[in-house]
């Protein structure tokens, strides 16, 4: 047992220099893209809620991509299921415990039915024990269909005008084209890199430690993947923009499990064991149904609430730990 601290270094370090790439290639991508859909005259309330909002969710998505492509799928799988559960654990609760959230849960009651529609059919579908290329496919076009009348009911229904007024407050300078190219360019080469030597690093750190890619994934990952989503849920959150901080929760949840999950899947049929179905599946379908349920019930969400949710993610994290 002396040798394991010596092998366990460099990938360590390693791990942790890849997430912070991760953490600045996902802001200067989304910095960019923001900004260049602004130069070009693009509405708030679609930078919102496209760029922004599927932008936070790059981290994941890319590490579905370089997991998928490089054999080692579970990851992905315990980084999306890691990041859902901690979305509407953690990352809710701490936002809570910043400020109040206001809930107006008619606003987002499209995208809530979604998520909850989509964390039914991937438990569903993980109930044999794999989630197939087909499955997968199905997972991306829930979400196409969800943008699709999105984007119908934006054209369609002008929103109200408190809500165009905190898109408009989130809306980014219009910078000149070249330097937001370059940002998204930048990023997203920094963004694959540390994704890369993410996977690499914590496939050694799991090989030596004895336990699976799952529970890396599932854990140390999911803290640098879903930097992005903190930082923009808290940041909205502290500006008195709280309801879009839940908004940007829900959306999240919805993006990983439909496309970053269904694009894993595409890419490599993804086998669910036991325990990735008893600390994964099942926990984000409970913890996502808890969530909505309090959003539906309440008006308001207060310190002791997040206090509460922050708790609960603890617990679970102390179980998962201990059982692997």
């Amino acid at each position: 047992m002396r040798d394991i601290p010596g092998p366990m270094l460099v990938p360590l370090v390693l791990l942790l220099f890849s997430l912070l790439l991760i953490y600045l290639g996902a802001r200067w991508l989304v910095e960019g893209a923001s900004e260049l859909a602004a130069h070009f005259g693009i509405s708030p309330m679609i930078i919102g809620l496209t760029i922004v909002g599927i932008g936070t969710s790059a981290p994941e998505l890319t590490l579905a991509i370089v997991s998928g492509a490089g054999g080692a799928g579970s990851i992905s799988v315990g980084n999306v299921f890691g990041a859902n559960i901690a979305n509407s654990t953690y990352i809710l609760g701490a936002c809570a415990i910043a400020a109040p959230l206001l809930v107006k849960f008619e606003e987002i009651h499209r995208e809530a039915v979604f998520m909850f529609a989509a964390l039914i059919i991937t438990a569903l579908m993980a109930a044999d024990g794999t989630v197939s290329s087909i499955e997968g496919m199905i997972l991306i076009l829930i979400f196409v269909a969800f943008m699709v009348l999105m984007m119908r009911s934006l054209m369609c229904c002008r929103p109200s005008r408190e809500v165009q007024r905190e898109f408009e407050a989130t809306r980014p300078e219009a910078e000149p084209p070249l330097k937001s190219t370059v940002f998204i360019v930048v990023g997203l080469i920094v963004l694959v890199l540390g994704t890369d030597l993410a996977v690499n690093s914590a496939t050694d750190i799991a090989t030596i430690l004895g336990i699976s890619e799952f529970i890396i994934g599932l854990t140390v990952i999911t803290f640098g993947t879903t930097t992005p989503e903190f930082a923009t849920s808290l940041m909205a959150t502290l500006k008195g923009n709280t309801d879009l901080a839940l908004g940007n929760i829900i959306g999240t949840i919805l993006f990983n499990i439909t496309v970053v999950l269904g694009t894993a899947a595409a890419i490599a049929p993804l086998l669910i064991t036991e325990g990735e179905m008893l600390f994964g599946v099942l926990p984000q379908l409970v913890f996502g149904t808890l969530l909505l349920a309090v959003a539906y019930r309440k008006r308001c969400l207060r310190r002791p609430i997040g206090i509460a949710f922050v708790l609960l993610y603890l617990g679970y994290l102390t179980v998962t730990l201990l059982s692997a």
